[in-house]
């Protein structure tokens, strides 16, 4: 891994992918039921949610998860 935290590494890819809106500092990594997932967030609210898979890799997810707001 790059050292990066997952907040970052799913920053990275949301604008890579061409996200149209910056992340805030209200970012965070949320886990859920022992999955783990990389919020992002702005004053808008949410904008992406990011599933970290078994083998570390990211994955956004189409359906926000119950208990991310």
């Amino acid at each position: 891994m790059s050292g990066k935290s997952l907040v970052e590494r799913a920053i990275t890819a949301y604008l890579k992918a061409g996200g149209p809106d910056q992340p805030g500092k209200g970012s965070d990594e949320v886990t859920i039921d022992g999955v783990v997932y990389a919020v992002l967030r702005n004053v808008k609210g949410v904008l992406a949610v990011y599933k970290l898979d078994s083998k570390g890799i990211l994955r956004r997810v189409r359906d926000i998860p119950e208990g991310i707001a």
